[in-house]
């Protein structure tokens, strides 16, 4: 659309940070270049990125409210001090209901911030939906690019993770119906496969970590041949689907795979354990955890 190139990633399944970039090309010979924003190029690429995961802590409405009441109730007393009266035509309990619409608006923020990229190549290799804007004479018309795709980005990825949530409380309202969850006991009984059909992360209610700590790792590791590894994962991917970032179940994966080729592999096992750790505290709604976390395994990749 609009000539922006997705260089990463899956519209359908968007994973809450963005990169987009541009080239910038010299200014024609003899024109001025002299911008705002030419202390952000970096080697011919001005680049923004945001980081939407983790969602921004909101203040209640009675928060709000009070807040507005305060500021509106000091401002009043103030003019009373002053020997000031207000216009015949304020109607001040209006004013106030007014001030709480406004300020109980739902609006986007864009905690977004200018990259420092000095090569496609290292651009590429985030995790992130990248997407290229394509050539601009000067960063000014680019700069607006740039920072108008997060607001579209971010409603988009929230609009996922609405509908995401919808679907996963239907489903979940089908199978207390149906009375088909099970737990961490009911999964290790099963000794030729690793997960039944059917069951998910949206049908099991039993401890995560104990179930990935003693039935998961050690399971996968225990596999004699790369073939029978290969065919288990798949139903760990399968079992996982529900879990929003998937990026934490392939570093998972990718971790297991280094162990076996190399059991002393110290990195690959704190990364394995890190990660397993992050989906636990995804699991369990604990976002500063998670942050931590990734924070991290982020240091251990450095």
């Amino acid at each position: 659309m609009l000539g922006i190139e997705q260089k990463k990633g899956n519209d359908e399944n968007l994973c809450g940070r963005m990169i987009a970039y541009a080239r910038i090309l010299p200014a024609p010979e003899g024109e001025s270049s002299s911008s705002p924003f030419d202390d952000m190029i970096q080697n011919g690429l001005l680049t923004l990125e945001g980081d939407f995961r983790q969602a921004a802590e909101k203040r209640s409405r009675n928060a709000f409210n009070k807040a507005v009441d305060a500021k509106l109730d000091n401002l009043l007393e103030t003019m009373q001090e002053e020997g000031m009266d207000l216009p015949a035509n304020i109607d001040v309990e209006a004013a106030r209901e007014r001030l709480h619409e406004l300020s109980n608006m739902e609006v986007i923020p864009i905690p977004a911030r200018i990259g420092n990229f000095t090569k496609e190549e290292d651009i590429l290799q985030e995790e992130a939906d990248i997407y290229y804007i394509g050539e601009f004479v000067g960063a000014n018309q680019a700069h607006y690019c740039l920072t108008t795709l997060p607001i579209y980005y971010q409603a988009k990825y929230r609009e996922q993770a609405k509908r995401e949530e919808m679907d996963f409380l239907s489903a979940a309202l089908e199978q207390i119906e149906a009375g088909d969850f099970v737990d961490t006991d009911d999964l290790q009984k099963n000794n030729e496969e690793l997960f039944p059909a059917g069951i998910t992360l949206n049908n099991f209610v039993g401890d995560l970590s104990k179930l990935l700590n003693t039935r998961v790792i050690p399971f996968l590791l225990a596999l004699e041949s790369d073939y029978d590894y290969d065919i288990q994962v798949q139903q760990f991917f399968t079992f996982m689907k529900g879990y929003p970032d998937q990026n934490d179940i392939k570093r998972i994966d990718i971790s297991l795979r280094e162990i076996r080729n190399q059991r002393d592999s110290m990195v690959a096992r704190q990364l394995l354990e890190l990660s397993c750790k992050k989906v636990c505290a995804v699991y369990d709604e604990d976002s500063a955890l998670a942050q931590k976390i990734s924070q991290d395994i982020t240091d251990l990749l450095k």
